[in-house]
């Protein structure tokens, strides 16, 4: 999970809305108080001012335009703040007690909040344990350390995983709540995400799937669609790696014949990208994929694109024809055992069609792109 990166856009402030497109947050100190108080708005990993307000008497405004829901902060100084998820239309009430602000303050008026609320008092906890366990661990002695070591790092690992816990269950319990976003994306550390097992991308999943039904126009749930995107294709190219490495065929380098009989390797490739595509002539979608394969070919052969396409086809015959008769004018190989395709499943393909593309240095970069999605990886590639 530590690689999670994600990517959650600011909303864009709009001129003439209606107060159904406003949020108005207002606030209080038990005590009579004065300075400035700042609104962040959110994502995951920054935070942008939008806005400041005078305290005085203790009180204080804000009102922000939104279009859907939006992650804030209400924030005194750069570690003293309470989060926020507002709607439109929602009149918040904040009142404060004592730093720090997460752990003394109550919010009415917006339920979203409530839920950021349960999420951020049960992480501020939780790091306020670690922390006093790493304090304790760094004073111990080199001695002390070999009687205690153990005891404290079972402990640490116990917190942490009591912590992830809490943000499935939370997951699980308000599937349908923009605050699941949050639940996935908090952090231990700059380092360390609460949820940080691969098998937690499920949860990502889980969470992306619901609230592309809800909210489809949110950019928040776009983004966190993108992301679960980008973490399922990096899975599967480190699950493609591992197999190719435990595979007594070298997976990542297929040497197979042309129609010629000639031996190809992939290695022999080596310095240019290389589109590895696998087909049979006896499915449509690969042959209509022919086509967009063929402009591609054209645009970005000489810029150091490579395709090399191999055939999984039973007949030699046919397979050998349709590359004749489609002209096609890349490397095209075939499983000489289409029964029992070794280099193929050693490079973990199940299905047809498919494809891994390959940087110069021979690391797979993306998996199973078509159609326009190829074309904008290309761009990319080559265009930049």
């Amino acid at each position: 999970m530590n690689k999670f990166i994600p990517i959650v856009l600011l909303a864009a402030a709009f001129t003439g809305c209606s107060s159904e497109e406003k949020v108005t947050i207002r606030g209080s100190f038990d005590e009579d108080m004065e300075g400035v108080i700042y609104l962040d708005q959110s994502d995951v990993n920054t935070n942008k001012v939008i806005d400041s307000a005078e305290i005085k008497g203790g009180h204080f405004r804000f009102k922000a335009e939104l279009s859907g829901p939006e992650f804030f902060q209400v924030r005194l100084g750069k570690d003293d703040f309470v989060g926020l998820l507002a709607m439109p239309g929602e009149e918040i009430t904040l009142t404060f007690g004592a730093s720090p602000l997460v752990m003394n303050y109550e919010v009415e008026g917006s339920p979203g909040s409530l839920k950021i609320k349960e999420l951020d008092q049960r992480l501020f906890i939780t790091i306020t344990r670690l922390d006093s366990l790493k304090n304790i661990y760094s004073s111990l002695s080199e001695e002390e350390l070999v009687a205690r070591g153990k005891e404290l790092e079972t402990a640490y690992l116990a917190i942490v995983e009591a912590q992830r816990k809490q943000n499935i269950n939370f997951i699980l319990n308000n599937i349908t709540s923009m605050a699941s976003v949050k639940a996935v994306y908090q952090r231990l550390d700059e380092n360390a995400y609460v949820l940080y097992q691969p098998r937690d991308l499920q949860f990502l999943k889980i969470v992306s799937d619901s609230l592309s039904v809800k909210y489809p126009e949110s950019r928040h749930v776009i983004a966190l669609r993108e992301n679960v995107t980008s973490e399922i294709n990096q899975m599967y190219i480190n699950r493609l790696a591992t197999i190719a490495a435990q595979s007594p065929v070298t997976g990542n380098d297929p040497r197979l014949p042309d129609t010629d009989g000639k031996i190809i390797a992939l290695s022999s490739l080596r310095g240019k990208y290389v589109l590895v595509s696998f087909w049979a002539t006896t499915s449509e979608e690969c042959i209509a994929e022919i086509a967009a394969l063929k402009s591609i070919y054209s645009l970005y052969r000489n810029k150091g694109l490579e395709i090399y396409q191999i055939s999984l086809d039973a007949s030699e015959e046919r397979w050998k024809s349709m590359v004749q008769f489609e002209e096609i004018p890349w490397i095209s190989v075939r499983e000489p055992d289409p029964q029992n395709p070794v280099y193929t499943r050693a490079m973990g393909i199940q299905a047809v069609p498919a494809n891994l593309l390959y940087d110069p240095e021979g690391n797979i970069i993306n998996t199973n792109l078509f159609g326009r999605n190829l074309q904008i990886r290309m761009d990319q590639i080559f265009n930049k």
